[in-house]
Order: C-alpha cells, then sequence, then structure tokens
C-alpha cells in the first residue's frame, strides 16, 4: 500500500543517474522478484521504446551481448548469486553495465570498480521492491536519451495508483476469499488466463501466489495457448481447476482471445472469476494488476494460515548454491 510513496522516491531522484554513449540493445539481468522488473520494461519497450530489451534470468549471458549493449544487473538483496556470476562475466567481457540493489556483494563490487550504482531503499522483500527497482530504471533511460517512461508519465502513474488503492484492497480481499473457497479448500489447480502483452502481469500473479500463499499456480497466455496447450483439454486426465483471467478491457481482440479460452475451460471447469485491469496506458494497468496479486497473494497467505514471508524451499537453494555453482 505504500507503492506511491515508493514510487515518489525514486521520482525525485529521476535525472540523476545517466548512462553516456550509443547502445543498441538493453539486456536485464535478475532473478525472481528482481527479474520480473526486467519483464516489465521489456513489455513498455516493445509498445514503445526505442530499443529492443531482452532478459535474462541465469547466470550465463547470452554470446550477442557486446561493446553496444547495456547490461543492467538487478538483484534486490546484491547476493542474488547468478547475478554476480553474471556481473563478473560482463566485467570480463568489458560491457557497459549499471547495477541496481538495495546493497549487498553487488554494491560492494559496483563502488570498487567503478560500476554506475543506483540503490533502492532496503528493508523490504525483493518482491514488494517492484516499483523502485522499475521507476529507477524507466528513470535511467529516459535521462540516458532513451526513453519508455517520460517523467510525466511517470508523476501521473502516482497519482492513478493513489486514487484507486483503496479500491484495490477490497477487490484483492474478495478475490483471496473466492481462491480460498473455490481452489484452495476443493484442492483445484488456478490457472491464470490472460492475452498478451499482459502475460508478464499473469506470471507476477503467480510468483506473488507462489511465493507469498505457497500455492502452485499454471499461467496460459493467448494467443500462444491456442498453438499447443489447448490441445490437452480434448482428452483431460482431470477436472480439478478453477480460472482466473486477466484481462485489459481496451482490448478488444485479447478480450475475444481469453473468452474462447472460457468456452474451452468450461469443458473442465465451472468456477471463473475475472479480474478487469483499470488504466489509462500499459504502466498504469501492471502496476494495477501488480497490486492486485500482491495484496491478494497476501490475503490469500492469511487464510491458509501461512507466512507469506517465509520461503524455506527457496533459502534451502540459496544454501546450496555455492556447491552447485563451485568452479
Amino acid at each position: 500500500m505504500s507503492w506511491p510513496k515508493m514510487i515518489r522516491g525514486v521520482l525525485e531522484k529521476w535525472g540523476v543517474y545517466r548512462v553516456e554513449g550509443v547502445f543498441d540493445e538493453v539486456v536485464v539481468v535478475g532473478m525472481g522478484g528482481s527479474g520480473i522488473v526486467g519483464d516489465y520494461l521489456q513489455v513498455l519497450a516493445a509498445e514503445r521504446g526505442p530499443l529492443p530489451v531482452y532478459v535474462v534470468k541465469s547466470y550465463i549471458l547470452p554470446r550477442f551481448v557486446d561493446e553496444d549493449s547495456l547490461v543492467l544487473l538487478i538483484s534486490y538483496s546484491g547476493n542474488t548469486l547468478e547475478t554476480l556470476l553474471a556481473f563478473k562475466s560482463a566485467l570480463l567481457s568489458k560491457l557497459r553495465v549499471v547495477v541496481v540493489s538495495s546493497g549487498g556483494v553487488l554494491k560492494e563490487e559496483a563502488w570498487r570498480r567503478g560500476v554506475l550504482y543506483i540503490e533502492v531503499p532496503g528493508g523490504i522483500v525483493p518482491r514488494a521492491s517492484l516499483p523502485s527497482m522499475l521507476y529507477s530504471i524507466l528513470g535511467l533511460l529516459d535521462t540516458s536519451g532513451y526513453s519508455v517512461i517520460t517523467l510525466r508519465e511517470a508523476e501521473e502513474s502516482v497519482v492513478f495508483l493513489e486514487d484507486v488503492k483503496s479500491s484495490i484492497l477490497g477487490s484483492s480481499s474478495k478475490l483471496a476469499k473466492w481462491l480460498y473457497s473455490e481452489c484452495v479448500i476443493p484442492g483445484r489447480l488456478v490457472i491464470i488466463a490472460t492475452h498478451t502483452p499482459m502475460g508478464v502481469l499473469a506470471l507476477r500473479f503467480k510468483n506473488e501466489f507462489n511465493e507469498n500463499s505457497k500455492l502452485h499456480v499454471k499461467v496460459d497466455v493467448a494467443p500462444e495457448w491456442m498453438h499447443n496447450d489447448i490441445v490437452g483439454y480434448e482428452a483431460p486426465l482431470r477436472r480439478d481447476y478453477c480460472v482466473l483471467e486477466i484481462i485489459d478491457p481496451d482490448n478488444a481482440v485479447g478480450c475475444k482471445l481469453v473468452e474462447f479460452m472460457r468456452d474451452i475451460y468450461s469443458e473442465v471447469t465451472k468456477s471463473f472469476y475475472r479480474v478487469e485491469l483499470r488504466g489509462e496506458n500499459t504502466l498504469e494497468k501492471l502496476l494495477y494488476g501488480s497490486l492486485v496479486g500482491g495484496l491478494t497473494s497476501i490475503f490469500l497467505a492469511e487464510l491458509r494460515g501461512v507466512d507469506p514471508l517465509i520461503t524455506k524451499t527457496i533459502e534451502l537453494y540459496k544454501l546450496k548454491t555455492k556447491e552447485i555453482f563451485k568452479e
């Protein structure tokens, strides 16, 4: 609920950070709650940005990344091993690098090596800091002459978020209760169905339900879904699904695609819930949906009696990373 305040803190520094020179692509490296920032930037840039954006959720940098690329390394903690390994690789290849974190080893290494470093406020879980990381990058690109979102648009999005956050609180509580009664208690698999370009938002919902609500979720995105997954419903092995639809009401084709998806799902379930995104543009719709997804996942965690802050299996993986990635 403090996202508007978080964004305003970033807007106060809009124009402070700049990358000099010319580049022909942006490569965003990050994992989990940090990596989703790259997904959002990719969608926004595809719609109106001057450069292509590639997202790398790995410790391996693609071979096409070269001196004409701008590499943005995002790790909220600054200690994500995969991102640190990619940072090391980028430096060895003498690439142009920008680091975004709240501290950690990445901050220390960026300062030590003279790499442009953008610090975001610490003290919260990475997935909750999405706006501070996203707007920091949007500000960097705008100031550097590669604008995806202008300062004015960013300011307008904060006003929008302030206006809708109270209503989102109520609608998220309602959605969580539906998920609990229709999906969790009967043991149904949650399917999040949407259309492009909102597949990134469905992924965000999934990640929030995974981490906060401890819930398995499947994501289906039209029209690609119509060319593979759809056939699985011709001879289904299970019929215990519930479907959460996410639509942009301003996207007529997208709405028709999701309606067709419902026709197919109706063969295996009668349980549907629809979230209609609000906002004047894609950025505002992504923010709106992200807040709905985040709050819903918290309410659902409460209903399930699980702690949204505790992710034991992720911590287990982090303990094993040094052994797994041992050179």
